[in-house]
């Protein structure tokens, strides 16, 4: 089977090099074309030839539509009626920031990466292509925010160490779903996963669950019992809410990870383990470590990877692509296959709220507005008051970030952030009309057009 292949056109400027060697990383082979016309020669003569000779079929263009040269419109035609299997994109700007190159690469490589080396049937490449824009899913996770198709793209990365995780996010942004998909992805995925909740238990209860215990180590041990850890052995242990913990059960944590094995509570022997530990707070444990409340060894053994959850305000382009997967969810679940869309007037509301519970508070939402509609759509009237008359104006939340980041990394996604709420409050203000909010902005329409699409903005959810 032959590898397929992008093809970019236009000057091959900073932003080019950087989408190509993103996409040179995924093993695809992309060339720079200097115009529409020898691009259009290209597609034309069975595919362009690889160094190894071997022709391979071009399956997207990306377009820079100010230095491809003239006919960039008859280009798109001419693309669209003798070569519907190549799916269009627009080349981010110069003063794209790298999230936003990463996500037209991430599109790139998933729209692709399943497609045969035969020709696409005539009609399918426009709809497999905007499926892409359509949100990415990875396991059970689903996104279209560059952020999180970052951390799709890290997971299969550190799921092959058999290093610690430390997985940190606010509740209900899906933490136990993340390591479950580098349980999944990784070497152990034969073996066993197990989830603990350390918040949810007393000391002297999760003690028991996590070493087990011998018969008659306390009242009610009426028999000997395996622990998580050695349940786990082979596999992958998750450790939830891990800040809550105690310090003695912090130093037995601690003993664990140094030596791999483990004694019963009321038993004398030693068992060796072989487990893998993912952890997950909602807190930031470092404050923790400095206010003397969390071992400072412990710590640095659990925080040899870190994975940050942006919280679902943050992303609020997965909303609906989040609001449609449990629309279908709850529809089939509860016997509402009656209820097939969202109104634009409810989608808006869901993208302006807060969502302080994050995706969990999304998925019960969801979940009552299908029970609860009377329509085949689920309207503004469904959803509940909080999100359909949010109290006062709202401020735009900063993202999170560590004082041991880059001060660039921490300004661009300051900027990503604002760039977007700005966008999208001018579009509610012009409801959707391009012209006005470009004009308002102060820039042109294609800057619009690859901003709104880059932050998954659509005009229709604004009118």
């Amino acid at each position: 089977m032959r590898r397929p292949v992008a093809l970019i056109v236009g000057r091959e400027g900073p932003t080019t090099k950087r989408l190509k060697a993103h996409l040179n990383r995924r093993g695809l082979h992309v060339p720079v074309l200097p115009d529409c016309g020898s691009a259009m020669e290209s597609i034309g003569t069975a595919g362009l030839k690889h160094k190894a000779n071997e022709p391979f079929p071009v399956r997207a263009v990306i377009l820079d539509v100010d230095n491809a040269g003239f006919g960039v419109h008859a280009f798109r035609e001419m693309l669209k009626q003798d070569y519907p299997g190549v799916g269009v994109l627009e080349l981010p700007p110069e003063d794209a920031g790298p999230e936003d190159v990463g996500l037209v690469a991430m599109a790139v490589f998933q729209g692709m990466r399943d497609v045969p080396a035969e020709p696409i049937p005539a009609g399918e490449g426009e709809e497999r292509f905007e499926g892409v824009f359509t949100g990415y899913k990875f396991e059970d996770l689903e996104s279209r925010s560059a952020k999180m198709l970052e951390l799709f793209e890290l997971i299969p990365r550190v799921a092959q160490t058999d290093s610690a995780v430390l997985i940190r996010g606010e509740t209900g942004t899906g933490k136990e779903l993340v390591a479950a998909a580098i349980h999944r992805q990784s070497k152990r995925r034969d073996s066993e996963f197990f989830t603990i909740n350390c918040g949810a238990l007393t000391e002297t209860l999760l003690e028991s669950e996590l070493f087990g215990h011998e018969k008659g180590a306390f009242t009610g041990a009426v028999k000997k019992k395996k622990g998580y850890f050695e349940l786990a052995s082979g596999g992958t242990l998750f450790l939830d809410e891990l800040g809550t913990i105690s310090n003695a059960m912090q130093v037995r944590l601690l003993r664990v990870l140094e030596r791999m094995e483990v004694r019963r509570v009321g038993g004398a022997r030693l068992h060796d383990v072989d487990v893998r530990i993912v952890a997950a707070t909602n807190e930031r444990l470092e404050e923790h470590v400095a206010a003397g409340k969390f071992r400072e060894d412990l710590y640095y053994r659990l925080n040899v990877v870190q994975i940050e959850i942006p919280p679902l305000r943050e992303r609020s382009e997965d909303v609906p692509l989040l609001a449609e997967v449990f629309r279908q969810k709850f529809a089939t679940k509860v016997g509402r296959e009656d209820v097939t869309d969202f109104e634009p007037q409810a989608l808006a509301a869901l993208k302006a709220y807060g969502w302080p519970g994050n995706v969990r508070e999304l998925e019960h939402v969801v979940e009552r507005a299908v029970i609860m509609t009377r329509n085949p759509v689920i309207k503004l009237g469904d959803l509940p008051d909080r999100i359909q008359r949010p109290q006062g104006r709202r401020r735009t939340a900063i993202p999170s970030f560590d004082l041991d980041e880059p001060l660039s990394d921490v300004v661009t996604r300051v900027r990503t952030a604002v760039e977007k709420e700005y966008l999208r409050r001018v579009l509610r203000r012009y409801r959707g009309h391009l012209g006005k909010t470009a004009a308002h902005a102060g820039v042109n329409r294609r800057t619009l057009y690859n901003k709104m699409q880059l932050f998954g903005l659509k005009r229709e959810d604004y009118r």
